[in-house]
């Protein structure tokens, strides 16, 4: 069965601190409790956030971005957790935390996040993403010698061209003061990697610092968790690893999985190519946008009748809510929430589903009709799935597409694979289905070698700009041809 997982799905199905776009981010609870009298970047974290949503709701107090956890502070949480009915004790702990985050992030979702705003901002500019340059730029300087700390006003004034040019010459980029999108993406790179205490002090994110291999510890570990996570929102055969700075068994594995399918020595040590590989990859990535899929449900090995209950019989009802919506004729109550009953309800609509497909009316669903309602979803979801799509004239849809990916941006991909196939005879021929595939994500490795791209099988921005104008070309030698 496949069910088709929203961003905000996608985002939950993950573990916490990580978002859809396989990006551990600086929500991961830091372990510390914070209230007053404590300092440092933490307390900078959940000022910023403080700070933010005080633009959106008066009655949350403005504090000011200093690392310093004061009355202003304290009087600021204790606000925001009465609004969330929260104790208001002023402490921040795991929940508050927790809270602050997601109230962050929905605020966020309204203002496109923290994604390149396609407009480059510099002296004189104003808004919430001048903000967020700010606070990076806050972050950065708490572990890089040479930078500055500014005011998070929102207003970009010659302290921060300042602060971005000290940045921007840090880490050798055209040192203007504007922040265009190298920038901004070298800032949000750098902030997570600080937040995530990733890199030690003055270490460059991505840099190679020492081989570790199971039973080693310390930073360079965390960093090594840290990408193998991202990699794993992209790569449904990696196992999400925990970012604890530890290198168990659960790393070793992870380490191994990439290894294997980025054709390198298989020995779960992590060395200078290792490294490289998982870092390359993860920036090959970075623009990509979440991985938009539909998730394969374990299809159950038994018959499902009236009366059973538990994980198999919500999924069955989970099946024939989604099919209803295409299909009327399956008669799914639309008040009922999808139980692990199998109640009356669910037997009614097990008997229409199994009429509307020509099956006996048994009101039993066998592994047989399973794989019937489970294909005809798939299909549908194929077909016009709330998933990704190409906007007008084939551009990037602003989302990854992987191994299960559906809908119509993949049967796009299937389409420009087949026609460099027709003048390209090492190359091979996928189905035209909608479905991201093995043979897919096998004929899209091969053109990405021979495109001279990444062979990371999986369509990221640059991957799908480079088959839309390699498709161009082909039509217009075709249209020559024939006149």
């Amino acid at each position: 069965m496949y069910i088709y997982v929203s961003v905000k799905d996608l985002a939950e199905l993950t573990s916490e601190g990580e978002t859809a776009d396989g990006t551990q981010s600086a929500g991961s609870w830091p372990g510390t409790t914070l209230r007053r009298g404590s300092t440092g970047s933490n307390v900078e974290q959940v000022q910023f956030w403080l700070s933010d949503l005080a633009q959106f709701d008066s009655s949350l107090p403005a504090v000011t971005v200093d690392g310093s956890y004061g009355a202003a502070t304290e009087r600021a949480v204790r606000a925001f957790q009465q609004k969330q009915s929260l104790t208001a004790d002023g402490v921040v702990g795991r929940t508050t935390w927790n809270a602050l985050y997601a109230a962050w992030l929905e605020a966020q979702s309204d203002l496109g996040g923290t994604a390149w705003p396609g407009t480059a901002l510099r002296r004189g500019s104003t808004g919430m993403e001048v903000r967020l340059v700010q606070f990076w730029l806050r972050l950065a300087a708490d572990n890089y010698s040479g930078l500055t700390t500014v005011k998070v006003d929102g207003s970009y004034g010659p302290a921060t061209v300042s602060a971005v040019t000290a940045f921007q010459n840090k880490f050798a980029l055209a040192a203007d003061g504007v922040t265009g999108r190298s920038t901004w993406n070298k800032l949000k790179e750098v902030a997570l990697a600080v937040a995530n205490k990733i890199v030690d002090y003055n270490v460059t994110p991505g840099q190679f610092t020492a081989t570790v291999r199971q039973g080693s510890s310390g930073t360079a570990v965390r960093a090594v968790q840290f990408y193998l996570r991202r990699l794993s929102a992209y790569y449904s055969e990696l196992p999400a690893v925990t970012v604890d700075g530890t290198f168990g068994t659960a790393t070793t594995r992870a380490v191994r999985a990439w290894q294997e399918r980025a054709g390198l020595t298989v020995d779960g040590t992590v060395g200078r190519l290792t490294w490289q590989s998982i870092y390359d990859a993860v920036q090959a990535l970075e623009t990509s946008g979440p991985v938009v899929r539909a998730v394969r449900l374990p299809s159950p090995a038994v018959t499902l009748r009236p009366g059973d209950s538990g994980p198999a019989v919500l999924q069955l009802n989970r099946l024939l809510l989604f099919l209803n919506q295409w299909i009327p004729e399956i008669n799914f109550l639309a008040s009922t929430e999808p139980g692990h009953t199998f109640d009356p309800e669910l037997e009614i609509a097990v008997r229409s589903a199994q009429q509307y497909f020509g099956l006996e009316e048994t009101g039993e669903v066998t592994p047989a009709a399973w794989k019937i309602f489970r294909d005809a979803a798939l299909t549908l979801l194929a077909a016009t799935p709330a998933a990704a799509g190409p906007e007008p004239g084939g551009e990037w849809p602003a989302s990854a597409l992987a191994l299960g990916s559906v809908g119509p941006a993949v049967l796009q991909v299937q389409q420009w694979l087949n026609l460099i196939a027709v003048v390209d005879q090492g190359a091979d021929f996928v189905p035209e289905t909608g479905v991201f595939d093995t043979a897919t994500q096998a004929a899209l490795e091969s053109y990405q070698l021979t495109a001279g791209l990444q062979p990371l099988g999986v369509v990221d921005a640059d991957t799908w700009e480079s088959l839309r104008l390699a498709a161009q070309g082909l039509y217009r030698e075709c249209r020559n041809e024939e006149g």
